[in-house]
């Protein structure tokens, strides 16, 4: 029955009044590359601060200008911000949850955000990572997932244990203090987020080169 209702809408012909137009929504509060501040709240993200840097290329190794990189992860306690999650009602608020950037013509993306925290139980445990998105038209859409170095879980993480070790170490980033980065990299991570003031608490920053394959 639900079959056939559907062929009979299809087949539908004539003249018709258009759909009416709506808002878009909902919209997340402050969707920007500063993943530790909502633009509706004075207080920051408890957790870690860090800064991530890269650029998007494709297989040539030519930066790609207008990617979309989204990003999205848990707060400092291993939450993430939809319903699905059962600790929803103890995530940080004052944690963003999702970050978006689009790619100069140098192919440049930065986010400030929080270390994320590792979650799960017994049977099934995540390390602390960061889902990435990246579209571009003319490229296979890139979905990926940061990782920290260094972090002991991911030795028992199936999903990070499935990869390669060539894969793996394209997605495992290592993070240092801010201060030992290139002068080029503090300068754009000042003028990114209007650091004028000096660097906050326990900043560390890591380089994740993203590439992307054309259609």
């Amino acid at each position: 029955m639900l079959g056939s209702s559907l062929g009979l809408a299809g087949a539908a012909t004539g003249s018709a009044k258009p759909t009416p137009a709506q808002t878009e929504g909902p919209f997340y509060p402050d969707l920007d590359n500063d993943l530790t501040f909502v633009a509706s709240r004075e207080k920051r993200a408890k957790g870690k601060n860090l800064y991530i840097h890269g650029i998007v290329r494709d297989t040539e190794g030519k930066p790609i200008a207008n990617a979309l990189v989204d990003i999205w992860q848990t707060d400092h306690q291993g939450i993430y911000d939809h319903a699905g999650d059962p600790k929803q009602k103890e995530k940080d608020q004052n944690f963003q949850s999702y970050g978006r950037y689009v790619t100069g013509e140098d192919g440049f993306y930065c986010f400030k955000t929080i270390r994320p925290r590792h979650y799960g139980d017994e049977k099934f445990q995540r390390t602390p990572h960061i889902h990435y998105k990246v579209a571009r038209r003319g490229y296979h859409e890139l979905t990926t997932q940061l990782y920290f170095e260094g972090e002991a879980l991911n030795a028992k993480d199936g999903i990070y244990k499935g990869l390669s070790k060539e894969d793996q170490a394209l997605v495992t980033v290592s993070f240092g203090p801010i201060e030992e980065a290139p002068e080029t990299v503090q300068a754009a991570m000042k003028s990114a987020f209007k650091e004028e003031k000096g660097w906050p608490n326990e900043i560390t920053v890591g380089e994740f080169a993203l590439v992307m394959k054309a259609v």
